[in-house]
């Protein structure tokens, strides 16, 4: 694992950094907000809803768009499929949806990860078979980041939307915030364009744990690391490929890269 340089080092280059937040999160609000699409009301005191938000986080992250991500996952709730006496079907319901949809719009809804989202269906199954489902796994394990890898190292399809299924139930698991910043790819881009991370690279779980850790203490706000995220799809990914994108951000587009070094790790 990359080491943290020290606490002193952050300390200093926090300002900056509650800068760089305050701007994209007012740009969030003005531009996202009213139509953020990743904000769900479920009753995670109910089993089936408690089961509904794992299989969308793997949904969120086998398939490439969201958008395609809720078509699939509403379609399926609609239709029933995603209770849990259903899913022993889930593979031939899951195919028979993509199908319809592909059918209905005239698109393509082709997933390059079905097997993931299948194999980690198979494993959610089992889990939300014994006695508690989730509530009984969470109980079980010694801290959070136990129950993270946990589900890290037995649901192929979950991957860095386990600290986005934390996000969802925290309240039920009393998760601390610091476990529910999603370091997907969007968001660590962005974290590397504003230098919060060294490069674009692969990171170990023990690394995402630390991203998340650190965007709590330096970009800590009520919508997480959805403005990061956001901000990278309409702005930085335009920058990216040499587009000019009105932006009020300081990062290594427009800033000389040794007047920057923000680095975390």
């Amino acid at each position: 694992m990359s080491s943290l340089i020290n606490a002193f080092e952050l300390e200093v280059r926090k300002e900056r950094l509650h800068e760089v937040r305050d701007v994209v999160v007012s740009w969030y609000e003005k531009n996202c907000l009213k139509n953020e699409i990743e904000f769900f009301d479920y009753d995670l005191t109910k089993k089936e809803d408690r089961l509904k938000i794992f299989i969308l986080g793997v949904f969120f992250n086998c398939v490439f768009q969201e958008k395609k991500a809720l078509d699939i996952f509403k379609r399926m709730e609609k239709c029933g499929y995603l209770e849990f006496n259903e899913l022993n079907r889930f593979e031939k319901n899951l195919k028979e949806t993509l199908r319809i949809l592909k059918q209905k719009t005239g698109r393509s809804y082709k997933i390059l990860k079905v097997q993931e989202i299948i194999d980690s269906v198979n494993v959610l199954k089992q889990l939300f078979s014994e006695e508690n489902d989730m509530i009984g796994v969470f109980n079980e394990k010694e801290d959070v980041e136990d129950f993270i890898k946990f589900l890290y190292s037995k649901l192929p399809g979950i991957k860095v939307k386990i600290f986005w299924i934390c996000r969802e139930c925290r309240n039920l698991f009393k998760i601390p915030e610091k476990y529910c910043y999603v370091p997907d790819s969007h968001v660590r881009k962005f974290l590397c364009n504003i230098g919060f991370l060294k490069k674009k690279r692969t990171y170990s779980l023990e690394e995402y744990i630390e991203i998340s850790k650190n965007m709590a203490r330096f970009l800590k706000n009520k919508y997480f690391d959805l403005p990061f995220m956001r901000y990278h799809q309409k702005n930085c990914s335009k920058c990216e490929t040499g587009k000019k994108v009105k932006c009020k951000l300081e990062c290594k587009f427009t800033t000389d890269r040794n007047q920057m070094e923000l680095t975390t790790y």
